[in-house]
């Protein structure tokens, strides 16, 4: 059991937890696809924290889609280390919500900062919704009318390696696709073993393009380039001709 401690101020919301060793990977440090399941678990419980929210999502039968997530690591968390999350909802236009998260350590460093983008989707008709001005509001966004763009990612038609992987039942959220993190597992584990072993990530930025559905088979694409004197790796989704998500990674040699 996560011990959680809840605090809230304004709009910024923040728990207080210990990162369960089941969340790290062998040399004990917490793995991306973990990192933003817990700073993406704050977010829900901000929401779940306004019973007026919950009704209104009933109401108009609407889901939270992620578009796009840029990701700072200064360093992970590791494995019973003590650390603040917190997440913010900073900005709304007609079609997208801003959101900030965070994660502090104990001598009160911010370690990670992510920016993120998300749609409202209607379950019904699997459809982008204008956001609802009555659901976002109560967190204290401002509504602005400009649209606030996170850094483009190119395609690429030359992979230097790829992987196979099929969509399982347990891949699948209760917006009825594939979780948004399931991405960052395909892509980091179609690069290898050993590479994994000897970088450490510094930055991500992925973003979502089209559903995967249950039962798909993908193809996770990679190519490692040097920018700037860092090292690189661009990936890329597919299903057949169809590309679902890219991401650019930076990596650091250990």
């Amino acid at each position: 059991m996560l011990a959680v401690v809840r605090k809230e101020v304004l709009v910024r919301y923040s728990e207080s937890i210990s990162i369960p060793f089941y969340m790290v990977n062998e040399e004990g440090t917490l793995t991306l696809a973990n990192l933003v399941n817990l700073v993406q678990q704050v977010s829900e419980h901000q929401l779940h924290g306004r019973s007026s929210q919950l009704d209104l999502v009933a109401r108009y039968n609407i889901g939270w889609v992620i578009t796009q997530s840029q990701i700072e690591i200064k360093r992970m968390p590791q494995a019973e280390e003590q650390v603040t999350l917190w997440t913010e909802a900073t900005a709304y236009n007609r079609l997208l919500c801003y959101r900030d998260y965070g994660v502090i350590d104990a001598d009160g460093n911010d370690i990670v900062t992510v920016h993120s983008t998300w749609v409202m989707m209607d379950l019904s008709t699997r459809k982008i919704v204008p956001v609802i001005d009555a659901i976002v509001e109560d967190f204290g966004a401002a509504k602005v009318t400009r649209v606030k763009r996170l850094p483009r990612l190119p395609k690429f038609a030359d992979p230097e390696g790829e992987r196979t992987y099929w969509v399982r039942y347990f891949d699948i959220d209760t917006n009825h696709h594939v979780n948004n993190v399931h991405y960052f597992d395909w892509m980091q584990d179609a690069i290898g073993y050993d590479w994994m072993r000897t970088h450490t990530l510094t930055a991500a930025n992925i973003k979502y393009e089209r559903e995967v559905e249950p039962g798909t088979q993908l193809q996770s694409q990679y190519k490692v380039v040097q920018e700037d004197g860092k090292l690189a790796t661009y990936h890329q989704v597919r299903v057949g001709e169809t590309v679902n998500a890219t991401a650019h990674l930076e990596w650091q040699n250990k």
